[in-house]
């Protein structure tokens, strides 16, 4: 699945987490998509693609509140104890037993009423075949929710230039790399922005999390000093403060599938 190890960067990536709007973003504009989708519906099966250590997750299904016996969860993590620690930290959402997988369940056609994927795609191996099995899950009424931010994000900039320090192109996906797979897929989606901040007290050891976070193994082949004087523009009476936005993508399965 994955073409990033988040293991070795846990710490950086919850300092990411602790200091930028991002989740609450993200929550509110799937809370909105889904204000009707549990109407109705006897059972909820939940495909979530990349959920970490669950923390996003657990914010999810508390804003949507959903009862227990309605939902039903499989989760996909390929770090192993992230992956249990996510099942224990969901388990008071749901009445049944949470399914945990380490890549997508290849043989699981037309089984999910709702696959979620936030902020995942930048890193799977093989983005055209990911997005295909994800919208094949889909049952009838089926809606797949996914957030990747763009090229108008700084973080996203800040990968352009450490990459080019390297001589390399970007290894990871972005939003219109996901936009470009859908239209030639002939997928029908809507898109839609969510905006949020990053912000934290302006230490060079703070900025070096944020930089160890973006890049991860291949921090060591960089020197960190330019990445650091990258983030100089946002400097505000001590704190960083990145206002920025993330593209959310909704494909809907419709309801008779061939």
């Amino acid at each position: 699945m994955a073409i990033k190890d988040f293991g070795p960067i846990e710490s950086d990536y919850a300092f990411f987490m602790k200091h930028a709007t991002e989740a609450e973003s993200d929550v509110a504009a799937y809370v909105n998509e889904l204000k009707d989708f549990a109407k109705g519906r006897a059972s909820i099966r939940l495909l979530d693609f990349g959920c970490g250590t669950g923390e996003f997750t657990q914010r999810f299904a508390s804003t949507l509140n959903w009862p227990p016996h309605v939902l039903r969860m499989t989760l996909v993590e390929p770090v192993p104890h992230q992956l249990s620690e996510a099942a224990q930290r969901l388990a008071a959402f749901s009445t049944h037993p949470i399914e945990s997988l380490q890549s997508l369940p290849l043989n699981r056609k037309r089984c999910f009423d709702l696959v979620l994927s936030n902020h995942v795609l930048y890193y799977v191996e093989d983005l055209d075949s990911t997005l295909g099995q994800m919208c094949e899950s889909l049952g009838p009424w089926g809606k797949l929710l996914l957030a990747i931010a763009g090229w108008e994000n700084p973080l996203i900039q800040l990968w352009k230039t450490g990459f080019e320090m390297l001589g390399r192109s970007i290894p990871y996906s972005v939003s219109e790399d996901v936009e470009s797979v859908l239209q030639r897929r002939g997928t029908p989606y809507l898109k839609s922005k969510a905006f949020y901040q990053l912000r934290f007290i302006d230490t060079e050891e703070n900025r070096l999390k944020i930089i160890r976070f973006l890049f991860g193994e291949h921090l060591q082949e960089l020197s960190p000093r330019r990445l650091l004087k990258e983030l100089d523009p946002f400097a505000r009476r001590e704190h960083i403060e990145i206002s920025t936005e993330s593209d959310h993508y909704t494909i809907d399965s419709p309801q008779v599938l061939e």
